[in-house]
C-alpha cells in the first residue's frame, strides 16, 4: 500500500526506511509493479481467512493447529469423512511407498491439497482438490453442459401444463462416479496418516483435474440414455422420455437435477438402485433451485422468486456499507439521466464494489426479476469507469429490491383471451413467399 501511494504521488524519492530498494525499484516500473505484486500474493496466502464466524485454515497443518487451539477435532472429522468417501469410491490405486515402489511409467507426478470451508448451518467441510494446473490443457472440451435458467422455465411450465410433478435432487460426489482419462499420480502428505509417502495412482475424475467435468457428463449421459432418455434438440442438457401421453424431464446442472415427471420418485428409485447406486441428496419437491425460490401461491400456482438471493444482497450491502439498504419505491428516480452525471469518478476499491453490485443485480434479473432489466442495464454500461453519482443510483436499485422483495414469476397454463384482438390477414399470393411450405425436421418429437 505504501508502495502503491508512493508510486501514485511522485514521493518515491522520499521514501525512508529499511527497504531502500524501493527507490531502485522505482527506477524500473515493471520491477515495481511486480514486487507489488507479490507483496499482495504473499499478503492474500497468509491473512487469516473467517466464514460464518469460524477461521478457516489455508492448508492441513493450520487446520490441525486451529484443532489443538479449540481444543476439538471438527477440522480433522471433516478431513477423515472426506478421505473415507474418497477411499469408498477407490479413488486412487495404491502402488506402495515411494522407498520402494516407482510410478507407472508415462504418469506425471501432480499435487493434492484439502480445500475448507464452514457452511453457514456450522457444518466443516474439507475437500481434496487435484493440482490439475500442472497438466497439459487438452485440445478437447473439457467442460459439463448445463441447462439454462430459460431451460427450466420451460420445463417448469411444461410440467404444470401437464399436471406432472417437479423434484429437485443432487448428486453426491458426482465426478468420483466416473473415471479419468488422464495418466497422473500423487505422492502422498501427512494428511493421509499411515499412508504418507504412498504412490497413489488417480483412477477417478478427481476434483481439480481438467477434463473431470467432461467425464463425469459423459458418465451421466450414458445413465440417461439406458433409461431410454434422449436429450432435447433445443437444449441437450434438458432430456425427454416419451411416457404416451406426455414427456418426462430430466434437467441437468453438472450433478443438480431437476425432475419433472407423474411419478419421479420411480426415476429416484432407479438412480439410487443397482447398477448406478448414485447417492442422492436434497430429494423432494422443488424448493431452492439456482439461488431461485419456488413455492405454490394462494391459489396454488407454482411461483418463483430469488428471495433467497436478495436476503444475501442486503446482508453483503450491510457488510459493504455498514446500514441496511433504504427503501424506494422505484428502482431510479423519474426522468433521471445516469449519462449526465458528472459527480466525481469512484476510485479502484468502489469501482470495484460498483462492478460487484451490477453483477449481483444482473444475476437477479435473470432470476426472474425483469422489472430493474432496463434501469440495470443502463448503469452497467458505466462499468468500466463510474462515478459517485451511478455507485448511488445501483444502491437506490438494490434499495427498490429490499422493499420489493416478494415480487415473483407466477406460471399460468390457462389460455388467455384474446378475443378483443386485432388479427390481421396477409395475401402472400403475390410475393416470393407465395407457395412456401415450412420445413418439419424428419426427428422432431411427437407433439
Amino acid at each position: 500500500m505504501l508502495a502503491e501511494y508512493a508510486r501514485d504521488h511522485d514521493l518515491i524519492d522520499k521514501w525512508e526506511g529499511p527497504r531502500m530498494k524501493i527507490r531502485a525499484a522505482a527506477k524500473n516500473s515493471k520491477t515495481l509493479l511486480r514486487m507489488i505484486r507479490q507483496a499482495k500474493l504473499k499478503s492474500f496466502r497468509t491473512t487469516p481467512v473467517y466464514k460464518n464466524g469460524h477461521k478457516v485454515p489455508r492448508n492441513h497443518q493450520q487446520a490441525m493447529d486451529l484443532d489443538r487451539i479449540n481444543n476439538n477435532t471438527k477440522w480433522a472429522d471433516a478431513e477423515k469423512l472426506e478421505k473415507n468417501q474418497l477411499f469408498e469410491y477407490e479413488t486412487f490405486d495404491d502402488r506402495g511407498h515411494r522407498s520402494s515402489n516407482r510410478a507407472p511409467d508415462g504418469y506425471k507426478k501432480i499435487n493434492l491439497h484439502f480445500v475448507y470451508d464452514v457452511k453457514h448451518d456450522g457444518r466443516f467441510k474439507a475437500r481434496v482438490v487435484a493440482g490439475g494446473h500442472l497438466t497439459e490443457t487438452p485440445v478437447e472440451s473439457i467442460y459439463s453442459g448445463v441447462v439454462s435458467l430459460r431451460g427450466i422455465r420451460i420445463v417448469t411450465f411444461i410440467a404444470e401444463l401437464n399436471n406432472l410433478k417437479v423434484w429437485q435432487t443432487d448428486i453426491g460426489n458426482a465426478y468420483l462416479e466416473a473415471y479419468t482419462n488422464e495418466k497422473v499420480y500423487v505422492i502422498a502428505g501427512p494428511e493421509f496418516g499411515e499412508l504418507e509417502g504412498h504412490i497413489f495412482v488417480i483412477r477417478k475424475a478427481l476434483y481439480g483435474l481438467k477434463t473431470s467435468s467432461v467425464r463425469w457428463h459423459e458418465r451421466f449421459s450414458g445413465v440417461l440414455r439406458d433409461m431410454k432418455f434422449v436429450p432435447s434438440h433445443a437444449e441437450p442438457d434438458i432430456w425427454m422420455r416419451d411416457m404416451g401421453d406426455h414427456y418426462e424431464y430430466i434437467a441437468t446442472y453438472v450433478d443438480d437435477l431437476t425432475i419433472a415427471s407423474r411419478n419421479p420418485q420411480a426415476i429416484i428409485d432407479v438412480l439410487e438402485g443397482k447398477p448406478n447406486n448414485f447417492k442422492l441428496k436434497g430429494t423432494g419437491e422443488i424448493d431452492v433451485l439456482l439461488g431461485c425460490n419456488y413455492f405454490r401461491d394462494d391459489n396454488g400456482r407454482l411461483c418463483y422468486s430469488p428471495k433467497n438471493y436478495l436476503k444475501k444482497m442486503g446482508d453483503q450491502y450491510k457488510l459493504l456499507f455498514g446500514v441496511k439498504p433504504k427503501h424506494y419505491a422505484s428502482p431510479l428516480e423519474e426522468n433521471d439521466h445516469p449519462e449526465l452525471d458528472e459527480s466525481d469518478f469512484l476510485d479502484e476499491d468502489e469501482t470495484r464494489i460498483y462492478q460487484s453490485l451490477i453483477g449481483c443485480t444482473q444475476w437477479v434479473i435473470q432470476l426472474g426479476r425483469f422489472d430493474i432489466a432496463v434501469h440495470v442495464g443502463t448503469l452497467s454500461s458505466f462499468r468500466a469507469k463510474p462515478r459517485r453519482g451511478h455507485l448511488d443510483r445501483i444502491k437506490r436499485v438494490i434499495g427498490y429490491l429490499s422493499k420489493m422483495d416478494r415480487g415473483a414469476v407466477c406460471i399460468r397454463t390457462y389460455m388467455p383471451d384474446i378475443s378483443d384482438a386485432e388479427i390481421n390477414r396477409y395475401d402472400w399470393s403475390k410475393t416470393v413467399y407465395a407457395g412456401s411450405e415450412e420445413e418439419i425436421p424428419h426427428d422432431i418429437p411427437t407433439p
